[in-house]
């Protein structure tokens, strides 16, 4: 049996201590490597696939699309599928986001948001307007421009020369409240601080805040309080800054809503939207934004200059416009709404198991913070890597999770995050459920006997 690891063949793993799983085929929540072994992949691969793999409808779609038009240049063309795309996305979207663009990665969309926001403000006769807030932890991207608005220090550290750092506030985290409050006995200050930050660094010079409306993997499915979001967007109104959601990980149902931010009665100026957009089949991703951002840049005589050679491609808005409508038709929003009550339901009875801190999340997103101490909350130290313990013994098992780290201080903090397919059962559940104990109980075994 060949073992795909460094410095095995041509390929550049992601990882270069660690030994792969070859797969070679995927059906509903189950993938299937070479040597024959399923695994249930409860964190749906990155958070991406809400349909389950091997989705047919999805895939003639991809197919039909491939054989009439396959490529054509964003700059230079429109087409069917990305004018059907743009319109069926916008009709779920909040109330306002009417134009969308269509890219490849979460990152891209990111940095064209980014670049949307600085056009929209020139256009506006407000140069001075460039500096994006947001907060820490958090994702936005693994690109350049991207690494300056996200708060995940292990991936920034080593390029902090190469990118621009803008400024971050804590997030809306009550498990780990920076002020040492409890909810409801507060006053909302984490979102007084993004007040707080406008005039610090000088409203004129503030264009957007950038936020993940559920944080996903830095802050494991923490759903913020339900005035926060009410109170920053006031906020940004008053001081004239953009408030940006993005969606890439939260959104395209995730939540048990199409968008994590519209549970809490408030619309963004503008959204990005990713991975579940086609259920993981094809890269693709999106800015939406509100006519007004767009009619300023027209008014102002520029197009908006963000130039990708795989634009509004052909294919992949094929595969997201397959998306939504199965979605639809299969009511699969609202069934993750509702599976997500039983999955958090057997999720329970880990807040009594001694490796787990807190539970939280909201739909098919379920987060799961380790601690050291459950009265204190001190997190494990990064040095005994038990995320990654975790994540072994669940793989060994079967079980595919999603684990992060460094999330409390930049260094330490873990954490599990579930994110099934919206397809799956209650009998998937449990086997989740069963599996997870297992792997936990086996690494609280093996740190009792060290």
């Amino acid at each position: 049996m060949a073992t795909y690891a460094y410095p095995h063949g041509h390929l550049i793993y992601r990882k270069l201590r660690y030994a792969f799983p070859r797969m070679v085929r995927g059906e509903g929540i189950y993938l299937f490597d070479e040597e024959g072994k399923r695994y249930l992949d409860a964190s749906g691969g990155a958070m991406v696939s809400n349909l389950g793999h091997g989705n047919p409808v999805v895939a003639e779609a991809i197919r039909q699309q491939a054989a009439k038009l396959d490529y054509v240049s964003g700059i230079q063309f429109t087409h069917d599928a990305v004018e059907e795309l743009a319109q069926a996305l916008c009709e779920v979207a909040p109330q306002g986001l009417d134009k969308a663009f269509f890219l490849s990665s979460g990152s891209e969309a990111t940095e064209a948001a980014m670049k949307m926001a600085r056009q929209y403000w020139i256009a506006k006769g407000r140069e001075q307007k460039y500096k994006i807030i947001s907060r820490m932890p958090s994702y936005h991207g693994n690109t350049l421009g991207a690494m300056g608005v996200s708060g995940r220090q292990a991936y920034r550290a080593m390029f902090q020369p190469l990118y621009v750092d803008h400024p971050k506030i804590p997030p809306p985290v009550c498990y780990r409240c920076p002020w040492g409050k409890t909810f409801p006995r507060c006053d909302y200050e984490c979102a007084h601080e993004l007040e707080i930050a406008i005039q610090k660094e000088g409203a004129e010079t503030v264009a957007a805040f950038l936020v993940e409306p559920v944080l996903g993997s830095t802050g494991a499915a923490m759903v913020p309080p339900a005035e926060y979001y009410p109170r920053v967007s006031e906020i940004c109104r008053k001081h004239e800054v953009l408030f940006i959601a993005d969606e890439i990980l939260c959104g395209m149902g995730r939540t048990g809503d199409w968008f994590a931010i519209s549970s809490y009665g408030v619309s963004p100026d503008m959204m990005l939207v990713g991975k579940g957009v086609t259920g993981g089949v094809v890269p693709l991703s999106a800015v939406l934004a509100r006519h007004e951002i767009i009619d300023a840049i027209y008014e102002s005589g520029n197009d908006f200059l963000h130039a990708q050679t795989f634009t509004h491609h052909p294919v992949a808005c094929a595969a997201g416009l397959a998306t939504i409508r199965y979605l639809q038709e299969n009511k699969l929003i609202e069934r993750c709404r509702e599976m997500g009550k039983v999955l958090h339901e057997a999720l329970r009875p880990f807040q009594n198991h001694p490796l787990v801190g807190d539970l939280r999340g909201k739909g098919l997103l379920a987060g799961l913070e380790l601690a050291a101490n459950k009265t204190t909350r001190e997190p494990f130290p990064c040095r005994l890597k038990i995320a990654e313990k975790i994540s072994a013994e669940a793989l060994s098992r079967g079980l595919i999770i999603w684990t992060n780290a460094g999330h409390v201080d930049g260094i330490n903090g873990d954490a599990i995050l579930l994110a099934p397919a919206f397809i799956v059962t209650c009998e998937q559940i449990e086997e989740i459920v069963n599996l997870l104990e297992q792997s936990l109980d086996a690494v609280t075994m093996k740190m009792k006997e060290a």
